[in-house]
Parts: structure tokens; sequence; C-alpha cells
């Protein structure tokens, strides 16, 4: 059973969760969307017990959307363990309200996350400072779990593999359009066969750059960066248009 510890002094959160059979990858570790899509579930609760959560903020004509994010994962839990992510607002840098994420699995470190949002007027779709929710938000000043800087990733100018989606209903977030743990998930399907049976993620870096709605068509790319073919270029690109959604860099070890 999921349970939550919130540490309102510290103005953390833990939140556990047990890893059911159908959030497994094909090699039977938790997959990366599941990881993802924990980090913003707890991410979300936290929100909501600051005031902040994404249905409170709608109320006053705003909203968040993830902007960047890097993880890094040392190991995966499996089957029937049960995972702590430990969460906090973590600072903020410009426009940036940041929060870090730190997974646990039996005592030991799985991996970290840190990531950088923003809130949106939704009325002028235009940022909105985040200083002005600084006080709900109370940033703990504790460092960050990981060194690497949450910067602005360089385009793609080639690629070697390409793979098309249409936008389904079920892609949509509260926000009405793509989830981003469906485009992190469309991104890591962009990969050869032997690649994926026999490498295992380590590091993923992605800057979100634009939306896709309902119906939409996009194409993920990717590009090897290295010879051994463990570091790759992704983007996003909606067809139409030719718009980048995402921008992302993923490092990977061998299973």
């Amino acid at each position: 059973m999921d349970q939550e510890i919130y540490n309102t002094k510290e103005n953390t959160l833990c939140r556990s969760y047990g890893v059911r059979s159908y959030e497994l990858d094909a090699g039977g570790r938790l997959s990366v969307p599941s990881i993802f899509n924990f980090l913003q579930d707890a991410a979300s609760n936290h929100a909501l017990k600051l005031g902040v959560a994404v249905s409170q903020l709608q109320a006053n004509n705003y909203t968040w959307v993830l902007s960047r994010i890097i993880l890094k994962m040392v190991a995966y839990p499996q089957w029937g363990d049960t995972i702590q992510i430990h969460t906090w607002p973590s600072g903020i840098e410009g426009a940036f309200a940041l929060r870090d994420f730190d997974i646990r699995c039996n005592d030991q470190t799985m991996g970290a996350c840190i990531s950088a949002w923003i809130i949106i007027d939704t009325n002028k779709r235009r940022p909105v400072r985040p200083k002005a929710f600084v006080q709900q938000l109370k940033p703990v000043d504790k460092g960050h779990v990981l060194n690497q800087p949450l910067t602005k990733l360089p385009a793609l100018t080639e690629f070697q593999f390409e793979k098309r989606f249409q936008v389904r209903y079920h892609d949509l977030d509260i926000n009405q359009h793509v989830n981003n743990v469906n485009y992190i998930e469309w991104l890591l399907e962009c990969c050869d066969d032997d690649h994926l049976n026999n490498t295992v993620l380590s590091n993923l870096s992605v800057n979100f750059l634009g939306e896709a709605l309902q119906h939409d068509l996009v194409k993920a790319r990717s590009q090897p960066l290295d010879g051994d073919g463990l570091r790759f270029g992704h983007d996003i690109l909606r067809e139409t248009d030719g718009r980048e959604m995402i921008r992302a860099r993923t490092t990977w070890r061998s299973s």
C-alpha cells in the first residue's frame, strides 16, 4: 500500500510505492516511464499540501509546466519492492521553480532527479515569476541531489532512427496536452531492438519545449553520439510544422 510522510518542519515529502507487475519493463525492472509517474505523483501530492497543486492554481488561471529534468539511475527496483520517493522544492532560479527527488529502495539509493518547473498564466499563455509563490513553495536550502546543471540542450543536427506517433486522448494530461511521461516513453522507443534488449538507462536529460495536442502527429528521432552506442541525442517534432516538442540526451549501460 502506498504511504506518505510529510515533514512540515523541513518541507519534505516521502511517498512510498509498491512496485506492481504492470509497472515493469521487458527486462523485469521498474520501467523508466513508471519511475517518472511516481516522481510526478510525489511532486503533485507535495504541491497539494503547499497549496500550489495544478487544481489549486487553475482556480486562479495558473498552471505548472515541466521545463527541464535530469534523472540518474544507479539501480532498478523489481516486482514486489517498495520504493521511497523523497522530494522537496529546492530553490528559485529566474523563471524556474526547482524540485529535487531522491529515489530509494531497501535503504539503498536507486536514483536521483532534479527538475525545473514554470508557472504559466493560462489566460495570457505566458510564464509568471515563481517568486510570487515563494511563500507557499518554501524552498529548502539543502543542496541538490545531482551536480549536473539543468542547461539548455543542443539541437539534433542528424538522426539515425525515427518513429512516428499520433497523440491519443489518453496521452493527454490535466492541461489538455501530451503528458510529460508520454514524451519520455516515445523517445525511449526510438532505438533499435538490440540496444533496448541489452542496455539499461543510466542518465536522462530532457528539455520540454512545446506542447502537442490530441490527434497531432509527432516523430521521435535519435542519433548515437559515440562509437559504443551508449550515448544518444533525441528530439520529438510535431510533423505539421516541424516544431520541437522536446530535446533529450540519454546515457546507457550494459544490462
